[in-house]
């Protein structure tokens, strides 16, 4: 189950990295994928691959190094994200990105997914 897990999550990696409009140096996008995938990876994680929240955080943990995101950095990212999503905090924008990621992990299509990262980038860049 491992296996299908890192499989699903690194398609989902893939698909949004390798799209034209991505930017590793846009912290801003970073931290929207950052939470999404977090949110994606635990749907499919725990809801269909019954793992760990530590393996999930591990796994993605290591999708953001691999595009070169500093390990502590990557590390606070995932871990702010899983302390919100074990807390009752559903209001910041933070929350509702790992609530989209979340809900897509039984799409059969990454599209809408793939897309919400560019557009909930421009969004929250535009409320600044």
């Amino acid at each position: 189950m491992k296996e299908l897990f890192q499989n699903k999550v690194n398609q989902v990696a893939q698909s949004i990295t390798h799209d034209p409009r991505w930017d590793i140096q846009n912290e801003l996008m970073t931290q929207v994928f950052a939470f999404t995938l977090f949110g994606y990876a635990l749907g499919v994680g725990r809801l269909t691959c019954f793992l760990d929240a530590e393996d999930i955080q591990i796994e993605v943990i290591g999708q953001l190094t691999s595009l070169g995101v500093g390990p502590n950095y990557a590390k606070g990212l995932i871990e702010h994200a899983f302390t919100l999503f074990t807390t009752e905090d559903k209001e910041s924008y933070h929350s509702q990105l790992i609530g989209i990621g979340h809900s897509h992990f039984a799409s059969e299509t990454l599209k809408e997914l793939k897309e919400s990262i560019f557009k909930n980038t421009e969004q929250l860049k535009r409320q600044s």
